[in-house]
């Protein structure tokens, strides 16, 4: 018979190869190609427990073939939701229970929502920028148009470049797709004070205004130096910063400032000032009134005393020099100089607070109405049905999205915005990527309904499960071997950490991302128990690179092992980019690949040690030391600490022992923190196959006899000596 020593040295020696060698054989490779065809078709923990292939395989994977037979306990294990600290799996001491359950998507269907925080903040984020963004594309063609149209010379100057030309259309409100290159050069073209003109005979009011603001002659030509005058030009650059931008803008507020100075010196009435739009708006923001009160409510106030007082707006008419009959009287104006002044200060330190006020309205609506969304006709329901009727005024949840992603609402329907949220837009055959609109992608991608409208799981580039899992490991390896106030400011630490890295993962969307993170890199490493100084850039761009799946590819050989559950865990593809193929109904890939792998140990133990018991211990001991985290974890599991007691030679008494003072003890002999060290562990493991050996009469020669003699442990000392030296040490 082989010795444990050999037997386990020969296995580990090349275990990327020791595993394909299991892998390979012909029931093993059954069973592995079943699992991996089925999983993805099953729906439900109904379905995958009434597979038994599929469930006994899975049950083996993490180490609870015993419990196969327990579906009822089983089942409330797999729909435990981990994220719930009162769960059924997180109740239950042994940690394979959590960790079956993590690796299925059974007990996750809270995750299942509309919008994430991180989708919801950065739609909300770009609603906001998009106003921002308003004003600075405001500001960009008013330059522009201020630069060229004093070089223009001829009308098709203007009807040439399609910057000028739309900016002078949108600045009176016509929109450019629906008026010809002809009809425009016609109108410009045009007398206006010639009512036999064409601008006079087949023009509207915005095309007779247009025209009033150029001196081109009939030929085209200009009379003078340039196609307008310093005040035409004025006009038409303040009527597009008052018309365009969808809010009042600061150059508008500024131009409609100028406006009302120059202007209320000549109203004569109250309903003069409300005929004036502008003036109006202006006065209604300065004095923080509804930007839907009417003319008439205004004037009815201005000759009722009554209702003035009732309305409210008997302190603004104060403001005013208006009779009774709502006129100004002969030799006075509507506004002395310093109401003029006043309601000036007013305007400019206000104008925006209406706007404001809309925009915090349009995205508390939106968090509400999100929160409350179960499918995609919920995302669709309007304002108007809501029993609060101040929300009417507020624009839809739906065009709050829309606008954030740069998207008119006239320029889709809704049963085409449906077809597009249904899409996935991380599928370049998908409809959405087939219209090639990154605006329409981008929506896409900031909600999560699948083909049928209902909810998903966000897409992102962890598993919220597995966020869950790299904070636990990160936090139990950060205080691994301290102790005291050492530990306590290394979980307070840990905590911080954690905290930032459950947040900044949310916003990765590609690995040149994660791996441009340094901290981020960090955080997952050190999850992993992996040091990250010992870890190159390269060779992580190396491992992000490569195909889990492929049996050739970098992460399945000994070098690149330690980074393949990484990467498996990550919805990246070989490209780097976010992938909806790593996502399953039942199961993620990575999970997937995590459960085969699982297998081919569990099954390399099991064959090992119908063989020799020690090799399977060993193998056993190596698997699990990654997730040792103190000497209770050894105690717990009678498989590590049969390991442990065997390679020190300790008698069976030191189990008769206070659990808190055979910790101790034990600690004299195991430091925790070197079963993280991959060198310190295999020489550790090597000592307890010789050990092993020893204790059970096999022949292990001189090799086990040299471990044994190279060690610093005492070798030929007995169990009691060893206990009896470790008692006075801990005295």
């Amino acid at each position: 018979m082989i010795s444990t020593y050999l037997g386990y040295v020969t296995a580990t020696r090349d275990m990327t190869s020791t595993l394909t060698r299991v892998a390979s054989q012909a029931s093993v490779k059954r069973d592995q190609d079943y699992y991996d065809q089925n999983i993805g078709k099953v729906t439900n923990v109904d379905d995958f427990m009434g597979d038994y292939k599929l469930y006994s395989y899975a049950m083996k994977a993490y180490g609870l073939e015993d419990m196969t037979y327990a579906k009822a306990f089983m089942k409330k294990v797999l729909e435990s939701d981990l994220s719930d600290s009162n769960s059924f799996a997180n109740k239950l001491t042994d940690p394979r229970y959590k960790t079956l359950a993590a690796a299925f998507n059974f007990g996750t269907s809270s995750g299942n929502t509309a919008q994430s925080s991180t989708q919801e903040s950065d739609t909300i984020g770009l609603y906001e920028q998009s106003f921002t963004s308003e004003a600075d594309s405001a500001a960009t063609e008013t330059s522009y148009y201020s630069a060229k149209i004093d070089k223009i010379t001829t009308v098709d100057g203007i009807l040439g470049d399609d910057r000028l030309k739309d900016y002078i259309l949108k600045a009176y409100g016509v929109d450019p797709t629906y008026v010809s290159n002809s009809y425009l050069k016609s109108v410009l073209t045009s007398d206006v004070n010639d009512p036999a003109s064409f601008v006079n005979q087949n023009g509207n009011a915005a095309y007779k205004k247009i025209a009033a603001q150029f001196g081109f002659n009939s030929d085209g030509t200009i009379s003078g130096t340039t196609a307008q005058t310093a005040d035409q030009k004025t006009a038409v650059t303040d009527q597009y910063n008052v018309t365009v931008p969808s809010y009042t803008t600061d150059v508008a507020a500024k131009s409609n400032d100028a406006y009302y100075r120059d202007t209320i010196g000549s109203i004569t009435s109250a309903s003069a000032l409300t005929s004036d739009s502008r003036l109006f708006s202006y006065v209604k923001a300065a004095y923080g009134l509804d930007p839907g009160l009417s003319a008439y409510e205004f004037n009815l106030a201005a000759t009722n005393s009554s209702y003035a007082g009732i309305s409210g707006l008997g302190t603004v008419l104060k403001n005013f020099n208006f009779q009774s009959d709502g006129t100004v009287a002969a030799g006075s104006t509507a506004q002395t100089a310093d109401q003029i002044a006043a309601t000036s200060t007013k305007y400019m330190s206000g104008y925006d607070n209406a706007h404001d006020t809309l925009v915090k309205g349009a995205e508390a609506n939106y968090k509400t109405k999100m929160a409350a969304v179960k499918t995609i006709s919920d995302f669709f329901a309007s304002n108007a049905t809501d029993s609060d009727t101040a929300n009417n005024n507020l624009p839809d949840a739906y065009k709050v999205a829309l606008r954030a992603y740069g998207i008119d609402p006239g320029e889709v329907s809704k049963s085409q915005l449906t077809k597009i949220l249904e899409s996935n837009p991380y599928d370049s055959t998908s409809y959405v990527s087939k219209l090639k609109d990154d605006r329409f992608s981008n929506l896409a991608k900031a909600f999560n309904f699948d083909s049928n409208g209902k909810l998903r799981a966000p897409v992102q580039a962890l598993s919220q499960a597995t966020i869950n899992s790299y904070i636990s490991g990160y936090s139990a390896n950060a205080v691994l071997g301290l102790s005291g106030a050492a530990k306590d400011k290394a979980l307070s630490d840990a905590k911080t950490a954690a905290t930032t890295f459950a947040t900044d993962i949310t916003s990765v969307k590609s690995a040149s991302d994660f791996l441009g993170n340094k901290d981020l890199v960090s955080f997952v490493l050190k999850a992993n128990g992996i040091d990250p100084k010992t870890v190159t850039g390269d060779t992580l761009k190396k491992a992000f690179a490569a195909d889990p799946a492929d049996p050739k590819s970098f992460l399945n050989t000994d070098a690149g092992a330690a980074f393949k559950s990484i990467v498996s865990a990550f919805n990246f593809d070989t490209s780097g980019k976010l992938t909806t193929e790593k996502l399953g109904t039942a199961q993620n890939e990575g999970a997937r690949l995590a459960t085969d792998d699982l297998y081919l140990h569990q099954t390399l133990e099991s064959q090992q040690g119908d063989s020799n018991e020690g090799v399977r211990l060993a193998l056993y001991f190596q698997r699990k030391a990654p997730d040792i985290r103190s000497m209770y974890d050894i105690m717990s599991d009678s498989a590590l600490y049969q390991v442990v007691t065997t390679a020190f030679n300790l008698p069976s008494s030191i189990s008769n022992m206070d659990v808190t003072d055979q910790a101790t003890m034990l600690a004299k002999f195991v430091n925790v923190s070197d079963l993280h060290d991959p060198d310190k562990l295999n020489h550790f493991l090597q000592r307890f196959s010789a050990m092993y050996d020893l204790a059970n009469n096999k022949s292990t020669g001189s090799t086990a006899l040299s471990i044994l003699q190279s060690s610093s442990s005492g070798v030929g000392i007995s169990g009691d000596t060893l206990l009896s030296i470790a008692q006075l040490q801990a005295a």
